[in-house]
């Protein structure tokens, strides 16, 4: 690592550019994703400084950015709540890249504290559910078609499908673009 003359930490975590996180609904940039590569402790210092892998879980590229590793962040305790607030946002992003999400997967929602969100709060994951038609009723007078579903508040067919924060039950596959709101 070049320019390290008068480190601040000595511990340093590498990261690689990932997704460029979105509102689904408005584009609107939100973020970028960091994808965690390794850990290094700083050897010497200077330019260059010499630093040690301790850790990795992938190869490290030209390109990848190196940081402090900062502990004061980490909340270790915190009780499940919900909100105070009403939220209702999307599921944007998954640790991973996998496509289906379950049990102690990671989420990344488009909410944050700007909208109310506190470290501990929990918030339930809905998905569009499927349309069911019945079968056409017929009278002497008219026929009509009718379709069952579970409608959410918002009009569009939903399906409770687990809980948000570190995704802690699921009793069915989760995905990108499902709802996410305050528990009722």
């Amino acid at each position: 690592m070049r320019g390290l003359n008068h480190p601040d930490s000595l511990t340093y975590s590498v990261y690689r550019e990932g997704e460029t996180l979105r509102n689904p609904t408005t584009q609107e940039v939100l973020g970028f994703e960091a994808k965690y590569i390794a850990d290094l402790t700083l050897l010497e210092a200077g330019d260059p400084a010499t630093l040690a892998i301790t850790k990795a879980n992938s190869e490290i590229r030209i390109g990848d950015r190196i940081l402090p590793t900062s502990e004061q962040d980490v909340v270790l305790q915190y009780f499940p709540m919900p909100p105070e607030e009403s939220i209702k946002g999307n599921i944007i992003g998954v640790l991973d890249g996998v496509t289906q999400i379950g049990r102690y997967n990671v989420v990344v929602i488009d909410k944050g504290t700007s909208d109310g969100l506190k470290t501990g709060h929990e918030l339930d994951i809905y998905q569009r559910g499927k349309i069911a038609r019945d079968l056409i009723v017929q009278s002497k007078m008219m026929k009509c078609k009718c379709r069952t579903s579970m409608p959410a508040a918002d009009g569009v067919s939903t399906v409770r499908a687990g809980h948000y924060a570190l995704v802690m039950q699921a009793q069915q596959a989760i995905h990108v673009l499902d709802k996410v709101q305050t528990p009722e």
